[in-house]
């Protein structure tokens, strides 16, 4: 290995990513697309890349499986995984919420959501709270949430899986405080946090990228398990990222802003590694059924 390429493998630090998201994006890149369930031998030796240990990803299926989102069956002495209706949902949830979205033009005004729920049902009211932020609402106070967007649709989903409607009121609004839009918008999401993210994020794959495209252009031999691992690795690091962002108009973000970049580097870098990556997979599912 060249000096170079060390000094390229240095930047390049792995992080921690929610197991939940580095099975999803497994299944979502490669699985589905296939027979749509793996031997959890074969998907062990998919997830080695991140250095998580066999007991860990075998906790993390259980528990997903009693979440409903995957389903096992038996075959022999072989267990095999495969997303359920819900997963799937989830999955193709995920998938548009951080790859698939482009943000949108703002009509500056803001939709409130106002909630008063007893303290007996607490657990409709935190359940409540993660589903608002996991649809881009921003907490003003404690029980008064915001969004530069109409979510009509998303909410009567929530509705629909959590009976809170009686306790809740909505309202459409124009600001006329004290604080400039993108002051508002600081306060009420963490806009500096995402942003050191994507920037961390770009720091790493930029030279990545450009290193490898080099060695593409240069027709060097190329593993395709170093492909898939590094492949695998960006799209889970960015989805982790993106499942955090509002995307909310560049009218309230930093100029310049780092999210944009880093999409379109974590786009056009997957898309040049997925031929070699592919292959590794093959190699790996080839002997997946007993």
């Amino acid at each position: 290995m060249s000096n170079k390429k060390r000094n390229i493998k240095k930047q390049h630090k792995k992080t921690m990513v929610r197991i939940p998201t580095i099975i999803f994006t497994l299944f979502g890149s490669y699985i589905i697309h296939r027979e749509g369930e793996i031997w959890v031998g074969s998907l062990i030796k998919l997830l080695k890349p991140f250095g998580l240990s066999e007991n860990a990803i075998r906790l993390a299926l259980s528990r997903m499986s009693r979440q409903g989102l995957l389903q096992s069956r038996k075959a022999g002495r072989r267990s095999y995984y495969s997303l359920t209706e819900k997963g799937h949902e989830w999955m193709l949830g995920g998938q548009h919420w951080t790859l698939d979205r482009d943000y949108k033009p703002w009509d500056k005004k803001w939709r409130l959501f106002i909630y008063n729920i007893p303290e007996e049902l607490r657990h409709l009211r935190d359940a409540l709270r993660k589903k608002l932020f996991g649809i881009g609402y921003g907490s003003l106070s404690s029980s008064v949430w915001i969004s530069p967007y109409d979510l009509k649709e998303e909410l009567a989903k929530i509705f629909d899986n959590i009976k809170v409607a009686d306790y809740v009121e909505t309202f459409e609004a124009k600001y006329e405080g004290l604080k400039e839009a993108k002051k508002l918008a600081a306060k009420v999401w963490d806009i500096r946090g995402l942003e050191n993210r994507y920037v961390e994020f770009l720091n790493t794959y930029s030279p990545l990228f450009a290193a490898y495209r080099k060695r593409v252009k240069r027709k060097d031999a190329i593993d395709p398990g170093e492909c898939f691992a590094e492949r695998f690795q960006l799209t889970a690091e960015y989805i982790d990222i993106a499942l955090d962002d509002p995307m909310l108009p560049f009218e309230l973000l930093p100029a310049d802003w780092a999210g944009l970049a880093a999409k379109k580097i974590c786009l056009e870098y997957r898309n040049l590694l997925t031929p070699e990556a592919n292959k590794f997979v093959d190699s790996i599912l080839k002997n997946d059924k007993p």
